[in-house]
């Protein structure tokens, strides 16, 4: 499953969204979730063997405690739908945010 991890935050990356994953071989899910939650980190995109067959990956905001299953193609997409904005843009968002 490496190999998936690597492929999604690729996907990532190359949208400049900040992405990190699990270089352990067998890494839980457990462990995973509380070191995001310690972290204060808003969004994991977990893939197992069954999404990694059909191309798909699972987002879970752990804010608002909700998951769902999109597709590699749609990642971006629905993490920018929910706030998440390229790397360094973050200040223009705040400026967007506020500009009322």
């Amino acid at each position: 499953m490496m190999v998936e991890r690597m492929k999604l935050a690729r996907i990532l990356w190359d949208a400049n969204i900040s992405a990190e994953f699990s270089q352990q071989d067998n890494p839980k899910l457990k462990y995973e979730l509380s070191n995001a939650l310690e972290r204060a980190i808003p969004f994991m995109v977990i893939v197992g063997e069954d999404e990694a067959k059909e191309g798909k990956c699972k987002v879970k905001d752990l804010a608002a405690k909700t998951e769902e299953t999109v597709t590699r193609e749609d990642l971006v997409k629905v993490l920018r739908s929910k706030g998440v904005v390229p790397v360094g843009c973050e200040f223009a968002a705040e400026l967007l945010a506020n500009e009322d």
